[in-house]
């Protein structure tokens, strides 16, 4: 009999214990995120293998993170790229392509309103907080989205000034000032204080989970940082210059930007006769009017290196900040840059292009507990994926995968997330990654037996479809309806092709265009199979 309660009494301790597992399985605690942005970073850093820069911090994050080494933006220029990453959502589904006042996602022409990461974190029982450059600022998006994105009862949004005592310098600048007389170092500054008011919160009785986002601007033009920065590399004399200086033999035009974001800035203008190369459509854009001399080439590669030590620095400030608050082993920590920088590779400069320099980033993903020895993942990945990766990790409910005809107010993503690569790194991935950049067709030669293509008022209409897979990056450049969003793929105005098979030094690659090349015409042809598929028949495996 005695035998017989105790057999029954455990059967009741059983079920117990399992109908708490079940409650406290629902009512795991959320993990908080901390949403870290970098306008204009390159991957060149000391985590990605480079001996040259000096990153202390980032590299510290990264040996507790997954690092992502082959991580690409949907667009290398900001407002689309960090429109496309915020909502989910690919450039030709929000409409928006460019920096513009009327490419607003919520606005523009069949618009999509889709829902952004911290509007979901928001609506999900987060306060969200945010801070610096994480969308383009100003009309594209909205004036940083703030009806929806941030929590009404949380801090307002913060944007810092700059000084007017260094406005209207040259394209580089340093100064014997503290880090918190530059945007960033408030920003930074400003980052300290919330972590604390959060905390403050905690101990009050708010037990919300936080969304915080810091965007920072450096190393956007102007290089503006105090001098001890600059301090850390060698003089300009020693300054090693771009090991491929010259456009890819072969690269179709369009595929070229004149970069006048660096050379229209005033010390690099007059050196150069930018008018002349910003004109001359075919015979001086590759030539010595756009080439930036060696001097200053050296002195611009410093100053960007110095900018991305200086905000380093800040990154570290903040991050030192959520450790000493106690936030660290519930706070996700993802990093990640709108886009690649060109530093005069192929006589380029800045992004606008679809070369891997301005089109691959640094991604790094932090999970307490999971990642904290340091893992690395070749698998190609896309800003896209950030959006459903960070709901998954931090225990909310994962956006579904937008339809064709996904509503248009809904939260939905358009791609997957990467948390399965947390537990296999070398698992089977993606078939390949996809972005895009548009040109205008002014200047182009029509195309034989086809009608002209009349443009439209934003005199955009020939977009580069990009694919990068395994062994080769490969771009086409179509006729564009923006109206429809749609390409034409019967109109081409060129066609690349280049090696990335064997992995190369930093920013040395993609030198020879090889798509005349006989041997590579079946290559040519499955890429542009994949390409004209599109990203949902590219998707990981189980999520196509």
């Amino acid at each position: 009999m005695k035998l017989q309660h105790c057999a029954h009494c455990t059967r009741h301790v059983i079920l117990i214990l399992s109908i708490c597992s079940v409650i406290l399985a629902t009512d795991v605690p959320k993990k908080n995120v901390l949403f870290i942005a970098v306008d204009d970073l390159r991957p060149e850093l000391g985590a990605y293998g480079s001996d040259f820069i000096k990153s202390p911090n980032i590299d510290a994050l990264a040996s507790k993170s997954l690092l992502f080494e082959r991580a690409y933006c949907q667009v290398a220029v900001c407002s689309p790229s960090r429109a496309s990453l915020l909502t989910g959502r690919r450039p030709d589904t929000n409409h928006v392509w460019k920096i513009a006042g009327d490419e607003y996602w919520r606005t523009v022409p069949d618009a999509t309103n889709a829902t952004t990461i911290p509007q979901y974190f928001k609506e999900n029982g987060y306060i969200s907080i945010g801070m610096g450059k994480l969308f383009h600022p100003g009309p594209p998006s909205g004036n940083d989205d703030e009806e929806y994105s941030w929590s009404p009862e949380g801090l307002p949004y913060f944007h810092a000034t700059e000084e007017d005592s260094i406005a209207n310098h040259s394209s580089w600048y340093k100064f014997d000032k503290p880090d918190n007389y530059l945007v960033d170092g408030k920003i930074a500054d400003n980052s300290v204080s919330v972590l604390q008011q959060l905390k403050q919160n905690r101990s009050s009785g708010d037990l919300r989970p936080f969304f915080v986002g810091v965007g920072f601007h450096k190393p956007h033009l102007p290089f503006y940082c105090p001098s001890k920065y600059y301090d850390l590399y060698p003089p300009v004399e020693d300054i090693k210059l771009p090991e491929n200086p010259n456009p890819p033999e072969g690269m179709p035009d369009i595929a070229f930007s004149v970069s006048e974001e660096i050379k229209n800035q005033r010390d690099v203008k007059i050196l150069m006769n930018v008018t002349k190369c910003t004109t001359d459509v075919n015979a001086t854009k590759y030539g010595e009017e756009c080439r930036v001399p060696v001097t200053k080439t050296k002195e611009l590669r410093r100053a960007y290196y110095s900018c991305v030590s200086f905000t380093d620095a800040q990154i570290g400030k903040v991050i030192k900040e959520l450790e000493s608050q106690g936030f660290a082993d519930d706070t996700i920590i993802v990093l990640w840059a709108d886009h690649g920088w060109q530093l005069g590779e192929h006589n380029e400069w800045a992004k606008k292009t679809n070369f891997e320099d301005a089109t691959r980033v640094p991604f790094i993903l932090h999970v307490p507990g999971v990642t904290d020895n340091g893992m690395k993942t070749d698998a190609l990945v896309e800003l896209i994926d950030i959006f459903p990766s960070l709901t998954e990790l931090a225990g909310i409910d994962v956006p579904p995968m937008c339809t064709e005809n996904s509503p248009k107010s809904i939260a939905c993503v358009e791609d997957s997330s990467v948390a399965p690569l947390l537990k296999n790194p070398t698992m089977e991935w993606k078939k390949a990654s996809f972005l895009q950049y548009a040109r205008p067709l002014d200047g182009l030669p029509q195309i034989p037996g086809y009608p002209p293509f009349e443009p439209n008022e934003h005199g955009e209409n020939v977009m580069g479809y990009t694919i990068h897979v395994d062994e080769y990056r490969f771009t086409e450049w179509y006729k564009f309806d923006r109206d429809t969003s749609k390409p034409d793929f019967n109109y081409t105005w060129g066609t690349e092709l280049y090696d990335h098979s064997t992995p190369s030094t930093f920013f040395n690659d993609e030198n020879i265009n090889l798509t005349k090349k006989a041997e590579m015409k079946q290559t040519v042809e499955e890429l542009r199979n994949i390409l004209q598929a599109g990203w949902r028949k590219a998707l990981p495996p189980n999520n196509e």
